[in-house]
């Protein structure tokens, strides 16, 4: 496996996007936030609302969950 292989695992993708929350939380950023918005800060916020820990993580950090969330029917939220 080489070092590409490992950044696309799910739980990679899962604890990128976590960390990126977690930064802009509280109105925070991180270092790929440009002046217009930080395109990181979205991918993570749709890599998390894909996930229940994701969307628990959502919610209790107060970040906006995606209106258009598409989990499984009856899935709890």
């Amino acid at each position: 496996m080489t070092s590409t292989d490992d950044g696309d695992r799910p739980v990679d993708r899962f604890e990128s996007a976590r960390n990126t929350a977690l930064q802009h939380r509280d109105g925070g950023t991180c270092f790929h936030c440009q002046t217009g918005g930080c395109g990181q800060h979205a991918w993570a916020i749709e890599e998390l609302a894909r996930h229940p820990g994701g969307l628990k993580l959502l919610r209790k950090v107060g970040l906006p969950i995606p209106s258009d969330e598409s989990t499984e029917e009856g899935q709890p939220r």
